[in-house]
């Protein structure tokens, strides 16, 4: 299992230098931001569908924030230039196998409790198409554990760039909508807060994906 880098100035340093570049380079797609709602100031988790390799600097680069996201540990040791990149932007890796991930969650937690932000991916890796994967709550818990708002961010478009099933780059344009912050404290009275929460982002990116492929 990959370790648990630290966040700290030097890693943030790197995401603000990394985006004029990355700027520059989406440009090639087309690349397009909606924004519903402007960021929380303080700490906030992103969470996001998933359907391409891309979704991360892609999210990245719309957010413009210093992020931390949480991956699936399988996918480090495949490739050291990967790995380099993971733990230069301080990725958090998840243990695959473990239903309980404690040492990422620390992580994760400590990132929302010194005003930073999380990035996670509630379907759990990339999928062909929305709907179809049973989600996993960490996004939701997170936020009702320290009160941050979740901050559901729907891709499209990355799944033609670079398909599940491809590594092969492709130009296609790619939007990103950046909704409402929602608030956990709104679910407090709920039997399941968390439950209720992921339903709410469920919703959220629903109807931008629905609005998205009709576009």
């Amino acid at each position: 299992m990959a370790p648990i880098p630290e966040f700290g100035a030097l890693r943030r340093g790197l995401w603000r230098i990394s985006w004029p570049v990355a700027r520059v380079l989406a440009v090639w797609f087309p690349y397009s931001v909606i924004r519903r709602a402007p960021l929380p100031r303080g700490p906030f988790v992103a969470a996001i569908n998933h359907m391409s390799h891309l979704d991360p600097p892609i999210v990245g680069l719309a957010l413009g924030r210093p992020i931390r996201f949480l991956a699936l540990g399988e996918l480090w040791g495949n490739a050291w230039i990967l790995d380099r990149i993971f733990r230069a932007y301080g990725t958090i890796p998840l243990p695959t196998h473990s239903r309980h991930p404690l040492g990422a969650l620390r992580a994760a937690l400590e990132q929302l409790r010194s005003g930073g932000a999380a990035g996670v991916f509630p379907e759990g890796r990339r999928v062909a198409a929305w709907g179809g994967t049973p989600l996993k709550r960490g996004a939701a818990w997170l936020c009702v554990r320290t009160g941050a708002p979740l901050v559901p961010v729907t891709v499209w478009g990355t799944q033609h760039a670079m398909p599940v099933d491809r590594l092969r780059l492709r130009r296609a344009p790619v939007t990103v909508v950046v909704g409402a912050a929602i608030d956990p404290a709104a679910f407090a009275t709920e039997a399941d807060p968390t439950r209720a929460l992921m339903d709410a982002w469920t919703a959220a990116i629903g109807r931008e994906l629905s609005s998205l492929r009709d576009a």
